[in-house]
C-alpha cells in the first residue's frame, strides 16, 4: 500500500512536469495550431518528436504493459522521470510556461483528464498508457479550450470596438509590417507625447485578442492618440483589429519573408499587411516605405491620402532620407523637406523608422523644431540594438526578434564598431521563413564570415545553411544548444574587450546574466 501512494505521488509529479514542458511549447507558439505545426516541421521540432517522452517512453511503456509490471517497477520508472526533471531544472533546461490563466487551465485540464480516466477505468495499466499519451492529451486540451473560448474572444472584440467607438476625439494610428513595428510604435509615442496624451499597446502585444484585452482594461478618457501595433500570421487578422480600432493613420514599415511558412506566400503577406491601409477612411493617411517593392505595389489602389518615405530618390518619397551618419553612440541624417535629425540611438536602419514617424507627426500638427527636438530624445525599445556593458566586454542586445533585415543591420553595426578584442555573434538564426529560409541564412552566414571572429549557433535548425554561408571564412564556429553551456561560454568571454552580438531569441538565463552584471 505504501508503494501505491508513492506511485500516485510520483505519477502526479511526472504529469505536472510533462504538462509544464508541453504547455511551454504551446504558449511559445501562442496556442496556434499553424505555428505549432510549423515548429514540428523544423529540425528542433523533429528532435522533440523523437525525444524520450514523446516516442521512446510510449514504446517502453507498451513493452511494460505487455509484461504487467509490478507497483515497485512503476515507482522506479516514475522515480527516474522525476530525477530527469530535477536534472533539467538544475541545468536550467526545464521549460515551464508563464503562469497565465490559460496555461494553468490547460495544465489543470490535462491532469484532470488523466485523473478522471484512472478513476473510471481503475486499471493499473492505464497509468502507463496515459503517461505515454500526454503529448496527445495536452494537444486535445489546447484545441478544446481554444474552441470553447472562441465565443469569449468574439465578445472581447465586440466590447473593445464599442468602447473605442465612444471615444469620438481619439486618433488611432495602426503600425504594421514584417519588421520595425515595435520600434516605430515606440518612436511615435516618444514623438507625439510632445503635444498629445498618448497611449500605445505595450511590448509585443499585437494580436487581435491582445489588443482587445488591452483596450478593455485601459482608460482612454484623457487620451488623444492611441497607437496600435498590428501583427499577423495569416490574412484577415489585421482586418479584424482594424474593425475594432478604426485607424485614421496607417504605417507600413516593410514587407519581407518573415513568417512566410505561415502565410504560405509573399503575396499573402502583402495582402495581410495591406489590410491596415485598405481600412483607412478617405480622410485618413497611409504612410508607406517606398523603397520596398511589396509596399509600393498597391499604392495606386488606395483611396486615402498617401505619404511615402525612403532613401531611393527614384521613387520620389515625400520624406527622402539623405546624408546618414551612424556611429557607436549616435545617428544623424537629413530628411526632406528640411529636417536635420540628430539622435542618441544607434543603427543606420533606424533612419527609415524615424522617417515614418516624421510624416505622422507632420500630419498631426507638430512643428519642425518640435519634431527635431523630440527625435533627439528617442530611445530604442528593450532588447533592440541596446548596448550593455558586460564586465570588460560590450554586448549588443538585439534579442527581441530576428528578421533578415534586422540581422543584417545589426551585423553592419558590428562591422563598424571598433574593439581590440573579438567580435562574437550568438544567434539561433531566424524562424518561420519557409522556403526563403535556406537562402536567407546563407546570406546572413556570408555577412558573419566577413565580420565576426567567432560565431555561436544556438539552434540546430539553421546550422547547415549558416555554415554554408560562412564558407571558408576564418572564424571559429560553435554549436551550443544548452542554455547552461551558453551561459558558461558567455561568462568566459566577459573579462576580455570583446563585442558580443545577441541576435534573436535568447534563453532567459542569458537575458538575466546581461541585465544583472
Amino acid at each position: 500500500m505504501e508503494n501505491y501512494y508513492i506511485l500516485i505521488l510520483l505519477f502526479l509529479t511526472s504529469a505536472l512536469s510533462d504538462y509544464c514542458e508541453l504547455a511551454y511549447l504551446w504558449q511559445l507558439k501562442e496556442y496556434r495550431l499553424d505555428r505549432f505545426r510549423d515548429f514540428l516541421g523544423t529540425i528542433l521540432g523533429k528532435k522533440f518528436i523523437l525525444s524520450y517522452k514523446i516516442i521512446l517512453r510510449p514504446v517502453l511503456f507498451l513493452a511494460l504493459i505487455l509484461g504487467w509490471p509490478s507497483t515497485s517497477i512503476l515507482v522506479f520508472i516514475f522515480g527516474l522521470d522525476l530525477l530527469d526533471s530535477l536534472v533539467k531544472f538544475i541545468r536550467h533546461r526545464f521549460s515551464r510556461p508563464k503562469p497565465t490563466a490559460k496555461a494553468v487551465l490547460i495544465i489543470a485540464a490535462s491532469i484532470l483528464a488523466e485523473g478522471v480516466i484512472l478513476l473510471v477505468a481503475s486499471k493499473a495499466a492505464l497509468i502507463l498508457i496515459l503517461a505515454a499519451s500526454r503529448f496527445f492529451i495536452i494537444d486535445l486540451a489546447v484545441l478544446v479550450i481554444n474552441f470553447l473560448t472562441y465565443p469569449v474572444k468574439k465578445y472581447y472584440y465586440k466590447q473593445a470596438a464599442k468602447k473605442l467607438a465612444r471615444q469620438k476625439n481619439l486618433t488611432v494610428i495602426g503600425v504594421t509590417g514584417s519588421y520595425g513595428k515595435t520600434t516605430v510604435k515606440n518612436f511615435l509615442e516618444q514623438m507625439l507625447k510632445r503635444k498629445y496624451q498618448v497611449i500605445k499597446t505595450p511590448k509585443n502585444v499585437n494580436s487581435e485578442l491582445g489588443v482587445a484585452r488591452f483596450i478593455l482594461k485601459t482608460d482612454f478618457d484623457q487620451a488623444d492618440v492611441f497607437i496600435v501595433e498590428m501583427g499577423a500570421y495569416k490574412t484577415g487578422e489585421i482586418k479584424l483589429v482594424c474593425g475594432m480600432v478604426k485607424p485614421r493613420i496607417g504605417i507600413l514599415t516593410a514587407i519581407n519573408e518573415q513568417h512566410l511558412s505561415l502565410f504560405g506566400s509573399i503575396k499573402n503577406t502583402q495582402t495581410a499587411k495591406y489590410e491596415l491601409l485598405r481600412s483607412l477612411p478617405e480622410t485618413g493617411l497611409a504612410i508607406i516605405n517606398s523603397d520596398n517593392a511589396y509596399c509600393r505595389e498597391f499604392i495606386p489602389k488606395l483611396k486615402c491620402q498617401i505619404k511615402t518615405f525612403g532613401q531611393l530618390e527614384e521613387f520620389k518619397p515625400d520624406c527622402l532620407i539623405t546624408n546618414i551618419s551612424a556611429s557607436a553612440d549616435h545617428l544623424e541624417f537629413q530628411a526632406a523637406p528640411n529636417y536635420k535629425i540628430k539622435t542618441k540611438i544607434i543603427g543606420a536602419h533606424n533612419a527609415m523608422n524615424i522617417a515614418s514617424v516624421i510624416l505622422a507627426a507632420e500630419y498631426l500638427g507638430l512643428s519642425k523644431s518640435e519634431i527635431e527636438e523630440q527625435a533627439g530624445q528617442f530611445a530604442l525599445p528593450e532588447a533592440t540594438m541596446q548596448i550593455v556593458k558586460y564586465a570588460s566586454s560590450m554586448v549588443i542586445d538585439d534579442s527581441y526578434n530576428a528578421s533578415p533585415e534586422a540581422f543584417a543591420a545589426a551585423l553592419k553595426f558590428l562591422a563598424d564598431y571598433q574593439v581590440s578584442g573579438k567580435k562574437i555573434v550568438i544567434s539561433r538564426g531566424m524562424i518561420e521563413l519557409g522556403q526563403a529560409s535556406q537562402e536567407a541564412h546563407k546570406k546572413i552566414g556570408g555577412l558573419i564570415g566577413k565580420i565576426a571572429n567567432e560565431f555561436i549557433i544556438t539552434s540546430p535548425d539553421s546550422v547547415a545553411a549558416l555554415k554554408s554561408g560562412v564558407g571558408n571564412a576564418k572564424l571559429k564556429i560553435q554549436t551550443i544548444f544548452s542554455p547552461a553551456k551558453l551561459l558558461k561560454h558567455l561568462k568566459q568571454n566577459q573579462n576580455q574587450p570583446n563585442l558580443i552580438l545577441l541576435e534573436g531569441r535568447m534563453p532567459e538565463i542569458i537575458k538575466r546574466e546581461i541585465k544583472t552584471d
